[in-house]
């Protein structure tokens, strides 16, 4: 009997090693094959804004407050959050911070563009590389997740219409480089995390979803100051929606969907879905429901589908 209990015990024992061991190996495949790690909730806050008057001198003062009524103050001009409102960046005199769960991480003593994605996992920011061309810069990207600083471009280029994307859940980065002051061109890109691929040039991307399905982009003609508003799918290519671009759009949760004014009009609405051209979707702008908007650097409102 006492060798049969030994025996029961070791078989256990065995049992517990080998789903320990087939666990360790199906989480070092995750980690190889690049899956992404789960953006875990954290303190949902809300944000406002205050002034102070010290020496004579007016700063601003932005108030995180959490769901039990708890507030911070955070010295900030601007900032910018993800969709859940748990993850922030804020920026001061050039200065960029990552916030959350109360805890502030400096990330850049110089940044002249930066973005979150939606889901709050991946910051991106550019940092002039001299004074002399302090609109020519190397792109960062900080994972909130795992930790980790990446960089995917020294030769980035910022202007007044083109800044960074980051896709929803962080897997694709779009930027401009190698702006060339003769010509006045430059090339619009995407990183994957593996490699960067040319999408055109002059197009100021203003939206990328998740694997690039979907690209949203200005395509700028700086001679003649004008822009077209189109959008790109591998399936359909590019598909123009407005002839005059105005880049003021609302965005579902995917990218898979978007609403914009068409030219000057301010009254009616129209849709793109999943790549195809322009209907008309509503003609009184003031009923889309705009409520679930937050400061992000896209329109973006918490839908699946614009119905």
């Amino acid at each position: 009997m006492k060798q049969e209990n030994s025996f029961k015990k070791t078989a256990v024992i065995c049992i517990i090693v080998g789903v320990v061991a087939v666990a360790a190996l199906i989480a070092f495949l995750i980690v190889r094959n690049g899956a992404k790690p789960v953006v875990e909730p954290l303190i949902k806050y809300t944000v406002s804004e205050k002034t102070n008057d010290s020496d004579g001198e007016e700063s601003k003062v932005l108030v995180f407050t959490d769901e039990n009524g708890k507030s911070l103050s955070v010295d900030g001009e601007d900032y910018m959050a993800n969709l859940a409102q748990d993850r922030f960046i804020i920026v001061k005199n050039l200065e960029l911070v990552y916030f959350q769960n109360e805890e502030m991480l400096p990330l850049s003593k110089n940044c002249i563009s930066c973005t979150i994605s939606n889901d709050g996992s991946l910051v991106g920011y550019i940092e002039p590389n001299s004074s002399e061309k302090p609109y020519v810069g190397t792109l960062y990207t900080y994972n909130t997740i795992t930790d980790e600083k990446e960089q995917i471009c020294d030769t980035c280029f910022v202007s007044m219409t083109g800044r960074i994307q980051i896709s929803p859940s962080g897997d694709t980065v779009a930027y401009v480089k190698d702006y060339n002051e003769n010509d006045y061109t430059y090339d619009c890109c995407y990183y994957n995390g593996k490699k960067e691929t040319v999408i055109g040039q002059n197009r100021d991307i203003l939206a990328i979803s998740d694997n690039a399905e979907y690209i949203y982009y200005a395509i700028e003609d700086p001679e003649a100051y004008t822009s077209v508003f189109a959008v790109y799918t591998k399936d359909k290519g590019e598909v123009i929606l407005d002839e005059a671009a105005k880049n003021r759009m609302y965005l579902n949760k995917d990218y898979s969907e978007c609403v914009y004014y068409m030219g000057d009009d301010d009254e009616k609405l129209y849709i793109s879905r999943k790549g195809s051209e322009g209907v008309l979707y509503k003609e009184n702008a003031a009923e889309l429901d705009t409520s679930s908007l937050v400061p992000h650097v896209n329109a973006v409102l918490d839908f699946d589908t614009f119905e």
